[in-house]
């Protein structure tokens, strides 16, 4: 069996490090950012039944 897991300096393996930068690097991620998608998003579909759906940015 082989290790599939990218190595530390491996490009590639950077978008799911857990030392990368990840999403905090985006400032449209942020959590006040995030939460106003949500009301807003929330607004737009109340009272219906269809779930709440907010874009995600990357």
């Amino acid at each position: 069996m082989t290790d599939q897991t990218p190595k530390k300096d491996d490009p590639k393996a950077s978008g799911f490090r857990q030392d990368g930068k990840g999403d905090k690097a985006n400032p449209e991620n942020r959590q006040e950012k995030a939460n106003e998608r949500l009301d807003e998003a929330l607004e737009e579909t109340f009272p219906s039944s269809d779930p709440v759906s907010v874009k995600i940015t990357k």
